[in-house]
């Protein structure tokens, strides 16, 4: 007689076991990349595994070609040296896209996150996104000759709500995609199951500085991206916070203002509509078009379509008063906003980036001013406001560590290739 109790334990068992391994190849394949180099024995004194444990998981890492051996290392008595591993940059990649309003960056990265190419597509129509990033994928790799089972995994960010359970858009204000756009799945099934990690941008940005920014220590983060929109990722003890639904972090839609202009999303004075870039270039020319002199006119001619960050940093840069006003006005709007965010989840340090940051310390200066009127007492002097420190597509460069530090992590990921079950 069938014993099918017993079956259905064993199979959790099994789920239960490769849970463990996967995870345990994951925390093996970072400390070698945070270490650089390290002998077995290191790891598994490190990890609190055993011996036998860690050297299967190298010897499965061996033969994927992640990692190599490196040579003999160190040892401070008269026995055999140790072999020390390595991560093997060349020996798998990552490929990354940040979608933007009018179409896509696609990034390749080596195992070391180091950018090997990048490429920009315009796109008009965006219900063949699955098809269309499938296509940049195979184009890169087939570029520089990489065969598709030397793809470690790819991230996708975008501006807006992710459904991580589907791995799906909810919504965004700032590209077309509709939520029953089932792009993710159409580049899994086309390319046989590859991990696909769908993210909102700022939090690629926030994960990116908080490992290649200039405070490695710094364990509680807000980046605010403030581009088309405003976006922020938020990291808490040292990882992403997304919230119970995955819509922590939607800052652009924080109302400032509850009877302020009505936003894509429905709301009235989100931060967003009164603080972005357009809504910068939008003051801007309403003030021309009320007769307000400026240099600007200088620059555009009687073409308002011309005015952008560029022409602003410029007019700045010159003390045009126009100019300096309303940069004032939207960094203490953008002031109140990051108030908010700092009183609910009380950062080391909050980071500002994209676009906006080509306004220089004369506007960052200015938002920290405004800051310092409304903050609270014990805040002050204690959350640090800057920049990014990233030169780099930090919202590409954030998805390739993400999905280098979780790949390993994926159920799939161990059934292909050289991958197998012991």
């Amino acid at each position: 007689m069938v014993n099918f109790q017993k079956l259905k334990n064993t199979g959790k068992q099994t789920a239960n076991l490769q849970l463990v391994k996967q995870t345990n190849l994951a925390l093996i394949f970072n400390l070698i990349y945070k270490q650089g180099s390290v002998s077995r024995a290191e790891l598994a004194q490190r990890t609190r595994l055993s011996p036998t444990t860690v050297s299967s998981l190298i010897e499965e890492l061996l033969r994927k070609g992640v990692v190599i051996e490196s040579g003999a290392g160190k040892t401070t008595t008269s026995g055999r040296k140790p072999i020390m591993i390595e991560i093997n940059a060349v020996g798998c990649y990552i490929v990354t896209f940040e979608i933007i309003e009018d179409g896509f960056c696609c990034s390749l990265y080596d195992l070391l996150c180091r950018l090997i190419d990048e490429q920009k597509y315009g796109i008009s129509d965006f219900e063949g996104l699955g098809r269309i990033l499938t296509e940049a994928i195979e184009a890169i790799l087939s570029k520089h000759g990489i065969q598709q089972n030397k793809l470690l995994g790819i991230s996708i960010g975008v501006p807006g709500l992710i459904n991580q359970e589907e791995c799906r858009v909810y919504s965004s204000t700032v590209v077309p995609i509709r939520n029953d756009n089932d792009f993710c799945r159409q580049i899994k099934e086309k390319l046989k199951d590859i991990p696909v990690f769908l993210e909102n941008e700022s939090y690629f940005c926030a994960y990116a500085e908080k490992e290649f920014g200039i405070e490695s220590d710094v364990k509680n983060l807000i980046f605010i991206d403030i581009n088309i929109g405003i976006g922020a990722g938020i990291i808490m003890d040292g990882n992403m916070f997304r919230g119970t639904h995955g819509m922590a972090g939607e800052v652009g839609h924080v109302s400032i203002d509850m009877n302020g202009p009505k936003c894509k999303c429905g709301n009235r004075g989100c931060l967003e509509t009164m603080s972005s870039i357009p809504a910068m270039v939008q003051k801007i020319v309403f003030a021309i078009m009320s007769g307000r002199e400026t240099i600007i006119k200088g620059i555009i001619g009687n073409d308002l379509n011309k005015i952008n960050l560029d022409v602003i940093k410029y007019a700045i840069d010159n003390k045009d008063g126009l100019a300096m006003d309303i940069m004032d006005e939207i960094a203490e709007k953008l002031a109140f906003g990051t108030n908010n965010v700092i009183n609910l989840f009380n950062p080391q340090v909050v980071v500002f980036g994209g676009e906006i940051v080509k306004l220089g310390d004369v506007f960052l200066n200015s938002i920290k001013k405004h800051l310092s009127y409304i903050e609270l007492k014990p805040n002050i002097n204690l959350v640090g406001i800057r920049y990014s420190s990233l030169s780099s597509n930090a919202v590409n460069l954030g998805g390739a560590k993400y999905t280098l530090d979780n790949a390993f992590k994926t159920p799939g990921l161990l059934s292909r290739g050289t991958f197998q079950i012991l």
